[in-house]
């Protein structure tokens, strides 16, 4: 007599294949949200802060087109370059040396050296340093917000 083998599967056993593909669904549903919402949270932060970048490179440039003016303007009233140097150490600080807060720890520090233009449409200034300087190092968030919405 033959033993006849029967391959079956039990009845609780694609029940259990069933709860463990939707609890790896759940989970890994889990872990994009999770995901999605640090990379908003990063994408948020990186955001205001180049925003605020250039917020202090507009200030800057608005300062430099003023001064620019202001040297034309002593520019046009002196004789000679020697002059026109005498004119700029009397009238302008002697450090011409700007910064513009970004944030807390941040400002962006902009230092110019004024020229002698060869004519009257030339360059009355050229920027010698133009850099991002930290003046305070940044707190690290070291929280792990697992349930929150932080």
């Amino acid at each position: 007599m033959k033993n006849k083998k029967l391959f079956g599967m039990n009845i609780g056993t694609s029940s259990v294949l069933i709860i463990f593909v939707i609890l790896c669904l759940v989970s890994f549903s889990g872990l994009s949200i999770a995901s999605a919402s640090a990379d908003y949270r990063l994408s948020r932060k990186l955001a205001d802060r180049t925003t605020a970048y250039y917020s202090a490179c507009n200030q800057a440039q608005e300062t430099l087109l003023t001064l620019s003016d202001q040297l034309e303007a002593i520019y046009e009233t002196s004789a000679n370059e020697s002059e026109y140097e005498e004119k700029i150490k009397e009238s302008l600080q002697d450090s011409l040396t700007f910064s513009y807060p970004i944030n807390e720890n941040q400002v962006l520090e902009i230092a110019v050296t004024p020229l002698y233009p060869q004519s009257d449409k030339g360059n009355f200034l050229e920027i010698s340093a133009w850099q991002v300087k930290n003046i305070a190092l940044p707190e690290p968030d070291t929280s792990l917000p697992v349930f929150g919405s932080n």
